[in-house]
């Protein structure tokens, strides 16, 4: 198991997860839970410690289609908050574009294993439309379809939440 230390979006300093099947490197952009959130971050650094006083979650995810932070990006970023004193969230919101936002929804897709009841039971408009996507957020679906519904393919496993 290997631990990194993590630049969480809009905290100051750096928090320390895991990683159990070592599929994540330096400068990736990842999911992580953070205060019964999923937050994004920038993987800094690994941590060599193997003991922690405090519990060390784990990873949740890579970021997809987001961009990697460089090893050269990375020293500068460790220089500039060292030498100016400065904190790691307005160093990283200084070097990456504005036009660059993570968005966090709960995107949803259609359960196959349930498809041929669902398709029976709702009207096509439904299936079709969420077919066509592969996949759909939950704002997207209710502003699209009635709220009810939506919760109730939710609650009956016939849509299923994205990791």
């Amino acid at each position: 198991m290997k631990y990194f230390d993590i630049y969480i979006d809009s905290m100051k300093g750096i928090y320390t997860y895991s990683d159990k099947n070592n599929e994540f490197e330096v400068g990736e952009n990842v999911i992580v839970p953070f205060k019964n959130l999923k937050k994004s971050g920038f993987i800094i650094r690994k941590n060599l410690k193997d003991d922690f006083e405090f519990k060390v979650l784990n990873i949740s995810s890579k970021v997809k289609n987001s961009l990697k932070l460089s090893n050269e990006q990375i020293k500068l970023i460790e220089w500039m908050v060292d030498y100016y004193l400065a904190s790691y969230d307005s160093v990283i919101k200084a070097m990456i574009p504005k036009k660059i936002k993570i968005s966090y929804s709960n995107v949803y897709s259609i359960n196959f294993d349930k498809f041929n009841i669902l398709n029976e039971l709702l009207n096509n408009d439904i299936i079709k439309y969420i077919f066509s996507l592969t996949m759909i957020s939950y704002n997207t679906a209710k502003t699209k379809f009635k709220k009810s519904i939506i919760d109730k393919l939710i609650d009956k496993n016939f849509l299923f939440k994205n990791n």
